[in-house]
């Protein structure tokens, strides 16, 4: 899809005014020039200083940033993942229903990675936007969704203005980011009025999950968590963010063992017959969690 840079905006003056070369995105109003590279424009103040701590941080782990996440279907979970699916297209299905609507104006997936959940969410909106971190998984996601308009920004010094999406999407990310409160704000900020944010998150902090930590201490040495949430500390955080939260939802129960959970819940079946023993007996302990919240 071609470049929309109407919902970009400077970081410099904040103009959403923008002419574009082959290799920049040029502001027209102060001259600020930031780069396109395979036509993702990159809204970064240094886009130099941005490399470097991707750079600096894979030295824990290569892996970080740079390995391909795994399509639904692929994946050792893809059944907890359609649950997670499925339970997020009901959650936006409910929305437009009670807008009146068939389909949102602008839609953003934040921290969308390799792309793989921009098919599914174009069913909701007009225009689907994309943003990550990492240009890798940026150059991913344009092979696996040409329609989507795609960025890269930093989620803590954001380029788009107040107001300016209905739904976004914000999914296992808040995890990974230190100041979640900041992170959470700017969600609040470009959330429009009466318009939903969805936020999924590793349920880490229930004990648990802390029983599997425990159990290999290894990996939480090596994970990029910097949160372990329970559904009471991922709400507060939003709350104190100005969202105000609607729905808190538990989804997916497995063994608190890393490697096993991996090996037995790509059977269907396994994956149902937890789902039913966790609801009834240990309903906190889910392996993810969602919360959804308006604008307060």
């Amino acid at each position: 899809m071609a470049l929309q840079p109407s919902i970009l905006e400077c970081l410099a003056c904040n103009s959403s005014s923008f002419a574009n070369t082959e290799q920049t995105l040029v502001c027209q109003s102060c001259g600020a020039e930031y780069p396109l590279i395979d036509g993702i424009p990159v809204l970064v103040r240094d886009w130099s200083a941005h490399r470097a701590t991707i750079d600096e941080a894979r030295t824990v782990n290569p892996c970080w940033y740079q390995t391909e996440q795994p399509a639904e279907q692929a994946s050792p979970w893809r059944h907890h993942l359609r649950k997670r699916r499925l339970y997020v297209t009901g959650v936006i299905e409910r929305h437009l229903k009670s807008m009146g609507v068939a389909r949102v104006s602008r839609l953003l997936d934040l921290g969308c990675g390799d792309g793989g959940h921009l098919g599914w969410l174009s069913d909701f909106a007009e225009e689907v936007h994309g943003s990550d971190y990492s240009l890798v998984r940026l150059t991913r996601a344009k092979h696996r969704s040409a329609n989507a308009n795609l960025f890269l920004a930093d989620i803590l010094d954001y380029p788009c203005a107040d107001g300016t999406f209905d739904i976004v999407y914000f999914n296992h990310v808040i995890e990974h980011i230190p100041d979640d409160v900041a992170a959470l704000r700017t969600v609040h900020r470009i959330l429009r009025p009466g318009g939903i944010a969805i936020v999924g998150t590793p349920n880490e902090g229930a004990w648990w999950w802390q029983l599997a930590y425990r159990r290999a201490p290894e990996t939480r040495a090596t994970t990029d968590h910097v949160h372990f949430y329970t559904d009471n500390l991922i709400s507060s955080r939003m709350t104190q963010a100005g969202l105000a939260v609607s729905e808190i939802k538990h989804i997916g129960w497995g063994p608190p063992d890393w490697q096993l959970d991996g090996r037995i819940r790509k059977h269907k079946w396994v994956d149902d017959a937890f789902e039913l023993f966790g609801r009834a007996f240990i309903p906190r302990q889910a392996s993810s969690l969602y919360v959804i919240a308006g604008k307060s």
